[in-house]
């Protein structure tokens, strides 16, 4: 049945940088001012169905895309200055990983708080795409493990 579900942009003790989601008084979709994104069942989603796509091909390797990418541990300026013993998070560098592939690396002006460019920009890093790279790359390397592991087994003479 369908389902009316309010966005609202969330308390004052968020500083006006939380927004919910609720379905009937239960949250459902949560924006935290951390930039923390939950929802009530961990899914989501891309529209993908059939019907709206043309030119459907096999996607080529990944394997030498996601070899090249430099994984790090870092933490957030503004997170060590809230807390000096916030935690590490792991992820890519948006100027990094733009050297190896660039069509994953967004570029967007800096505002004020009126909304005026500042003219600098921030990086970020579409990484639903860098996951579909990774399971791409995932699928090689298994298929490179099933022939492996058929030529030990033939090796081996089993």
């Amino acid at each position: 049945f369908p389902v009316t579900i309010v966005l609202t942009r969330g308390a004052a003790n968020f500083a006006g940088k939380h927004y919910l989601a609720e379905n009937l008084g239960t949250s459902v979709f949560e924006v935290a001012a951390s930039g923390n994104v939950t929802n009530t069942n961990g899914s989501y989603g891309t529209i993908s169905d059939q019907k709206l796509k043309q030119d459907i091909v096999d996607a080529g390797s990944q394997w030498a895309d996601i070899k090249a990418i430099r994984f790090r541990k870092y933490r957030m300026k503004a997170d060590v200055a809230a807390n000096p013993d916030a935690p590490a998070l792991l992820g890519v560098v948006a100027q990094e990983l733009e050297q190896t592939s660039p069509g994953l690396v967004d570029e967007s002006p800096d505002r004020d708080a009126e909304g005026n460019d500042l003219g600098t920009t921030t990086k970020s890093v579409k990484t639903s795409i860098l996951l579909m790279k990774a399971a791409k790359a995932l699928q090689e390397a298994m298929a490179r493990i099933e022939t492996l592991e058929a030529k030990v087994s033939a090796l081996e003479g089993n």
